[in-house]
Order: C-alpha cells, then structure tokens, then sequence
C-alpha cells in the first residue's frame, strides 16, 4: 500500500496560483499531509478525478496531525467524492489531507487550490 505524497508547485504566471496535489492514487494508498504556512489556506478549492471503482475520497483537516475531521464546505457539509467533483471550502486548519475508503478506486488525482494573503 503505497503512500501517496502531497506535491507543492504554482499554476499559472507570473505570480502562479499556489496548488497541492496528490497523484496516483488507488485503493489502499495513504495520503501524506499537507502541512499549511502562513495565510495560503484561507481560501480553498479542491477537485478530484480519476477512476472511482466505488471508492470515496474524504478530505480531512486537523490543528494537530493526529486527531483528524471532515473538512466542510462553503454549503457546510462534508467534503467527500464519490465521482469527479469539485468543491469551495475555507481552510484555517493546520493540515489538510485526502482519505481514500472502500471500492477499486486508482489512478485518482486530487489537485487543491490555496488562497490567502501571503507565501508559503
């Protein structure tokens, strides 16, 4: 079971819009953490694609990185996929991550779009 690590860049120039991603995803994988600096995370967007299988991907916040909720939306319900999707979220916890569950879900990627008042 592989793990899965997130993948900081920026999309876009020339200031480039600040993205996490995690690629490759399949049943059975963890996700690392993304582990949020500065004001980035005030503001998020994230989608996901790929081959479902049944799968569900839950995104996950925490203040602790042991202790870990549901991330909710801007419509206050949990940010979970069950096919391609996209959601709006605001993101003040300290780590966010993707939390893959049941079915034959692979080559899943999700990609989550930072924004906020300053750099990483």
């Amino acid at each position: 079971m592989p793990v899965i690590t997130s993948a900081f860049t920026t999309v876009g120039s020339p200031d480039g819009v600040p993205s996490v991603q995690w690629t490759g995803i399949a049943a059975g994988d963890t996700c690392t953490p993304f582990i949020m600096r500065q004001q980035y995370g005030l503001a998020a967007s994230v989608q996901v694609v790929g081959t479902f299988g049944g799968a569900t991907i839950t995104i996950q916040v925490s203040n602790d990185g042991t202790n870990w909720v549901t991330a909710q939306g801007v419509d206050n319900t949990g940010i979970t996929f069950t096919s391609t999707g996209y959601r709006e979220f605001s993101l003040s916890a300290a780590y966010v991550r993707p939390l893959i569950s049941g079915g034959a879900g692979s080559n899943l990627s999700i990609i989550m779009v930072l924004r906020g008042s300053s750099g990483l």
